[in-house]
């Protein structure tokens, strides 16, 4: 029995481990983004080999929606910059810890947990993202 629990182990373990060359952060990002509206991981190739800033803004979005209820999503159509994440679209502090992930990864910075807990609007967000964006990144 302890042999199929470490195997079991094992398998779950080889799921995590985020591939080194291009083909497999391609399937990298397939996996973090799946269940993204259309246009999200493509935009997130594309910052991946640009860096440029105007893919962020959609990458930010599409993840955002994954996690908001479909009942909810009309409202991301509107003007986002002060759109709130708890009271307009009902994200709890789960939804907001997997899309501090989500983010972290695809856009390879950092979102630590006292700054998300200060992050109240998409706008809030999407400045935070940018911030985080190294200058030489943005110069693409």
């Amino acid at each position: 029995m302890s042999d199929s629990v470490s195997i079991a182990s094992s398998t779950i373990l080889s799921d995590v481990i985020i591939p080194a060359n291009a083909k497999d952060d391609d399937w990298t990002l397939m996996r973090l983004l799946r269940r993204c509206p259309v246009g999200t991981l493509e935009a997130a190739k594309r910052y991946r080999i640009t860096h440029a800033t105007q893919e962020v803004p959609t990458i930010i979005l599409g993840v955002i929606t994954r996690y908001v209820d479909h009942e909810k999503r009309g409202l991301l159509a509107q003007p986002l910059e002060f759109l709130r994440l708890s009271e307009d679209l009902a994200l709890d502090s789960l939804s907001m810890i997997e899309i501090s992930m989500t983010l972290e990864d695809v856009l390879q910075i950092l979102l630590p947990d006292e700054k998300l807990r200060t992050l109240r609007t998409m706008g809030d967000v999407m400045q935070y993202a940018n911030s985080q964006i190294s200058p030489v990144q943005n110069s693409f």
